[in-house]
């Protein structure tokens, strides 16, 4: 499938800023199935480009000069392998087993682990990370957790999403993360961006799961968007993966100055003719 992209984040500040910086992974991952066909990033300021430990493109941007506003276009084209259920390879420095454990924002409670045992009750420890086990893990936190936009923000926990019932795409993958690696199954988070219908917003968020006896025992990861309550598809595009919403952010930095700072973000994701 092609997918037609265009990410704009705009900030504005009532004061003029005298510094910022920007965390920028706005580049899709070329793996699993993905291939960029074009794709640019406008911003200001100087550049420098890096690889981080997941192998995410990582853009960094700097404004030394006094300015009331910051704007960063990201757009493209992207191809995406049109079936269902895809298995990656292990594609990182970073071991699959270190995403089986915990980080601040998906770290397991009483009401985690009750509701992981519940949904993947009586199932053998080699079958914990299949498919049908996993999405039946899905299902559960979908029947958990209501889409309502408005209701958190990007420091709510999974514990916390839980004990509410309502969050958005990132709270949703969160809570699957949690479960998976309270039973012990290496899972990482996935920002990216969602042909979809005006009821989501086109950024995106979802989670993979570690099968190590996938693709001949070699081990693969296998994406679930807990979301719609389905494995991952061609409508996703991959932005980057990490251990939680903290590693994959889209955009993050940080400003001196700039009092009353205004955050407006529009993304458009049209399908292409092929």
């Amino acid at each position: 499938m092609l997918l037609d992209i265009r990410h704009e984040t705009l900030y504005r500040y009532a004061v003029p800023a005298s510094y910022s910086l920007q965390y920028m992974r706005l580049w899709p991952r070329g793996d699993g199935g993905q291939r960029v066909l074009h794709w640019r990033i406008d911003a200001p300021g100087r550049r420098w480009a890096q690889t981080d430990a997941y192998g995410n493109a990582i853009f960094v941007t700097s404004l030394t000069d006094p300015h009331d506003e910051v704007r960063v276009v990201a757009q493209g084209q992207v191809e995406t392998a049109d079936e269902r259920g895809v298995l990656l390879p292990h594609d990182s420095a970073v071991p699959p087993l270190a995403f089986a454990q915990p980080t601040p924002l998906t770290s397991a409670d009483a009401a985690i682990d009750a509701l992981a045992a519940e949904a993947i009750t009586g199932v053998r420890a080699e079958d914990l990370a299949h498919p049908d086990t996993l999405q039946a893990l899905v299902d559960a936190v979908f029947t958990r957790v209501a889409y309502v936009q408005g209701v958190t923000d990007v420091f709510h926990t999974a514990a916390e999403v839980l004990r509410q019932g309502q969050g958005v795409c990132q709270d949703m993958a969160h809570v699957f993360l949690a479960c998976c690696r309270a039973r012990g199954i290496p899972a990482r988070y996935v920002s990216g961006y969602l042909l979809t219908d005006a009821s989501h917003a086109a950024s995106h968020a979802w989670a993979e799961a570690w099968l190590p006896r996938a693709r001949g025992g070699a081990g693969a990861w296998v994406g679930f968007d807990v979301t719609h309550q389905r494995l991952a598809g061609p409508e996703l595009c991959r932005l980057a993966v990490g251990r939680d919403y903290a590693d994959a952010s889209p955009m993050r930095g940080i400003h001196v100055g700039g009092a009353g700072e205004a955050l407006t973000v529009s993304v458009a994701v049209q399908g292409a003719d092929q």
